[in-house]
């Protein structure tokens, strides 16, 4: 999934649920940071020197060595599931145990999680999970890793979570095809409107224990959801995009566009070195040179929007870890001797 399901969709689906719109709007930025925190940093504090290092969500980077992306694609992208789902049949029988399957239980347990950490986390937590759970069905059948198994077709590219599948897995109401599976005729807006079901009913769950009420019921919301997806595509574009996200800004006109430098530069100021060597994203904010990046002066870190997010991806992350380790056990991968 991109930007559309895990920011403007999962913003809309959190309000529905009764969040209110600055909760919301919370919620559905940690689901996009997830992509979007792709650059290790060093903090550095003015006095002292205390240095804090972030760990990233993403990497631009699918050749990484192999410890490396077990330690991303699996815990943020591709939670694996249950080999033996129906939806996983495939004509050649193979299974897998990293498959990802869709609200699979790692990935029930990681939203399950996220609603019971400290509140000044936990919005943040159950963004994160949210990006996870609802990846589950825009990446199934796809392993986190390098393997054969991803393979479609003739594709040289490398057979790296849904590489081969480009971006036909992420788009909003595009219909295409995977050659693999025995349910060959995929169409995105069904996946798309499941994942927001379980969702939203994950969110009711919750905030019915601390007694807030639903902003928007379930049918309603729905027929919401897939006017806004509007009509299905097929082909190597992606059709219609801001048609769609205009009609999501027309349904959460409260929630803005997501932007990826705001919580840093609520946080971070930079001692800027040398030419800016990028056009775009938060590198763009850095040079060829190694820049010095410090907390803003009479900032209290630990109360920022950028902080708390990387401290939930580490929380999450061992917290998925400890799932997913023990399949990692039975294909006979340890991850800490490579």
């Amino acid at each position: 999934m991109d930007t559309e399901f895990h920011y403007y969709m999962t913003g809309i689906i959190a309000k529905a649920a009764g969040f209110n719109g600055d909760e919301a709007k919370t919620i559905a930025a940690a689901s996009e940071y997830v992509d979007e925190n792709d650059v290790c940093l060093k903090i550095e504090n003015r006095s002292g020197g205390e240095v804090y290092e972030n760990y990233i969500s993403q990497t631009m980077n699918i050749l990484k060595p192999k410890r490396r992306l077990m330690r991303i694609y699996p815990v943020f992208h591709f939670v694996p599931g249950d080999p033996a789902d129906e939806m996983a049949y495939r004509n050649d029988g193979k299974m897998h145990l990293l498959n990802t399957t869709p609200d699979n239980e790692i990935a029930n347990n990681l939203m399950d999680e996220a609603f019971k950490v400290p509140e000044d986390a936990r919005l943040y937590r159950i963004g994160i999970a949210t990006h996870a759970y609802a990846d589950t069905w825009a990446h199934q059948n796809f392993v986190g890793w390098y393997d054969y198994f991803n393979n479609i077709g003739l594709d040289p590219k490398p057979d790296i979570g849904h590489a081969d599948a480009e971006h036909h897995p992420d788009w909003p109401a595009h219909r295409w095809e995977d050659e693999r599976l025995v349910k060959d005729e995929i169409d995105n807006t069904d996946r798309y409107i499941d994942a927001a079901e379980k969702i939203y009913r994950k969110y009711r769950c919750y905030l019915e224990l601390i007694n807030r009420n639903a902003d928007t019921e379930w049918d309603d919301l729905c027929r919401q959801l897939i006017t806004a997806m509007g009509p299905s595509f097929s082909g190597n574009s992606n059709c219609y995009s801001e048609e769609r996200i205009n009609r999501y800004r027309e349904i959460a006109p409260w929630l803005g566009d997501f932007d990826e430098a705001d919580w840093f530069n609520d946080a971070i100021e930079i001692k800027v070195r040398g030419l800016k060597d990028s056009e775009s994203g938060l590198l763009s904010m850095f040079t060829m040179l190694r820049d010095k990046l410090y907390w803003k002066d009479g900032v209290d870190k630990e109360k920022t929007d950028w902080f708390r997010f990387q401290e939930s991806v580490k929380e999450h992350q061992k917290f998925a870890m400890g799932f997913l380790e023990k399949l990692f056990n039975k294909m006979g991968i340890d991850l800490h001797s490579r």
